[in-house]
This record gives C-alpha cells, structure tokens and sequence, in this order.
C-alpha cells in the first residue's frame, strides 16, 4: 500500500469510529427524571462518604471520597452550563478518593457515581458549588487528561528543567512522547478501541492519535503549561482528502501554538508502525499547519 503518514483510509475509517464512538460515550450518559429531585450518597455498591451534605461549597475543586464492593467507580461531573466531564477511579482494598476540579467556572455542579461510564442511574446524586471565579480550565486535570497522577509528575520532573521557558518545557515534552510512544496499530486494526487515561498511556508506551494527545496534554499541565486536545480533520495527501484526527495547542506568549505529537512519531506502513525520521509537527507556522489540520471541536478533556 506503500507509506503513508497515520492518516491512511483505513486508519482514519476506524478513527472515525472511535470519535463518533467517544461522542455517543458523552452523549448517551442519562440520568433519570426523578433523579433531579433526589439528593442520595449511597446505592448497594457505592458509598460517597465525602462530601456528606448536599450543595457544599468548595473552592477550584473537592475531594470525593467513599468505598465500594467493585474495581471501579464512574463518576460523572455536570458543569454550570451543562458540561459533562467522566471520571473513572480505581476502586483500592475498597476504598476510593480523588480530587476533582470544578473546571467549568463558578456556580452549581451536579454529581453522579455508578458503576459503568455510559449511564447512570440517579441513585447517587448531589450538587456542589463552586466558588471560585479563575479560571484554570487548561491547566487542571480532567479524568482522561490525569497531570496529578504521580506518575505524570514524576515524569515531567525527569525531563523538564527548572530554567526551562514555557516553549521549551512543550518542545521537550513532545520530544518524549514522540520517542517513546508508539502508534498501537495492533488494537486499532483489531478493532478494540477503547478510552485510555493519559496515565494507562505512559504505562503501555503505545496508543492512538487521541492517547497521545491526552499523554502530551497531562504532562504539559504538569509542567503549568495550559494546554487543549483538539478534534479535527487532518488532510491524507494519498487520498486527497480530510479525515478526523486528534492533536494540541499550547497556549505560550499570549497565543495557541499547535503541536501534532502522532504525525512527529511516525506512519503505517503495511500495518506496521515506522518511526518518523523527522519531526516538523512542533510550533508549525500556523498557516502551513492549518493547510494539513483543520479544527472542528475544543474538546472538554
């Protein structure tokens, strides 16, 4: 089939699978009618023992605390204007705890714990309230984008320099992740995509183009970088056309500069992965990048 960059028709036809696939994982989280009457800690699997009182008022963020009989828990956070951000949090010796920023502005947040991530039940509901009014969307962490892990920490310490400036700490970050993710082309040719945190990537080494935006982004937060995982098309010269594709922005010196870490890591060649020779995908000047990349969405990650 000869050497294209990852954005090769059959690649990109089962990338658009797993973005339409992410949209439904979003869109399909219900919960019932009765349950914006309710205000319940606690169902026959899940106890949330903190917070305790309904409508607490916290500042940037709060800790949610509880135990469970299962491996897992899905939390899912509902922003003041609708925004829907899920959580997934391992269940130890059975007990959990997480802090989770309130990173949607001030005002009311509506709460839900349930054992898978596409629907919750209502069972476990309660609002909170956010009181602060900064706003830290790009530099606090989501539940995908996970730059608290104290595995990002540490690996953000191990390559970033305290006299570093801000393009310098992105410039080596990217250089990390594309030397040592490789393009998991095994499961994506299997047809097992799945949603991976930034932390489960830097521990497999490997994903897709949505995981290493996600490694990048959590490790550029951690270094106190704002940083967004953009949705888009991405232009494959082989076909002449756009496909759907995940990348960066970085927002340094008061503009977003885009950054491409899957395209700088390599390409399919016959189902194989090649480590790219060059990488021009950092810092690209923004009109030659936008005649490969065009935005369609700000994602919530």
């Amino acid at each position: 089939m000869g050497m294209t960059y990852i954005s090769n028709k059959k690649l990109h036809s089962k990338l658009i699978s797993i973005i339409l696939a992410l949209v439904l994982f979003l869109t399909i989280i219900t919960t019932p009618a009765y349950a914006a009457y309710s205000v319940s800690f606690g169902n026959a699997n899940i106890q949330i023992t903190s917070p305790s009182i309904n409508n607490a008022q916290y500042e940037k963020f709060l800790t949610i605390a509880g135990t469970s009989s299962l491996n897992k828990v899905w939390l899912c956070l509902r922003g003041p204007n609708g925004e829907l951000s899920v959580y997934p949090l391992d269940v130890q010796n059975g007990s959990f705890q997480k802090d989770i920023w309130l990173r949607f502005g001030p005002g009311k947040y509506t709460i839900w714990a349930g054992d898978n991530e596409k629907q919750f039940d209502g069972k476990i509901r309660f609002e909170v309230q956010n009181t602060s009014s900064d706003n830290y969307f790009h530099l606090t962490p989501s539940g995908y984008v996970n730059s608290d892990d104290l595995l990002v920490q540490n690996t953000v310490k191990s390559i970033v320099k305290e006299d570093m400036n801000d393009l310098a700490k992105a410039k080596v970050i990217h250089d990390w992740v594309v030397k040592n993710i490789i393009y998991d082309t095994a499961a994506y040719y299997e047809g097992k995509p799945k949603m991976n945190t930034a932390v489960q990537v830097l521990k497999d080494k490997k994903g897709t183009c949505r995981d290493y935006s996600f490694a990048f982004a959590a490790l550029a937060r951690a270094a106190g970088i704002e940083t967004r995982v953009v949705y888009g098309d991405a232009w494959n010269s082989a076909l002449k056309k756009y496909e759907k594709h995940a990348w960066n922005e970085v927002f340094i010196d008061g503009q977003w500069l885009s950054i491409d870490t899957t395209w700088d890591s390599g390409y399919i060649s016959n189902k194989k992965f090649v480590i790219a020779s060059t990488q021009k995908y950092f810092n690209m000047d923004a009109e030659t990048f936008k005649k490969t990349h065009k935005m369609t969405s700000l994602t919530l990650f």
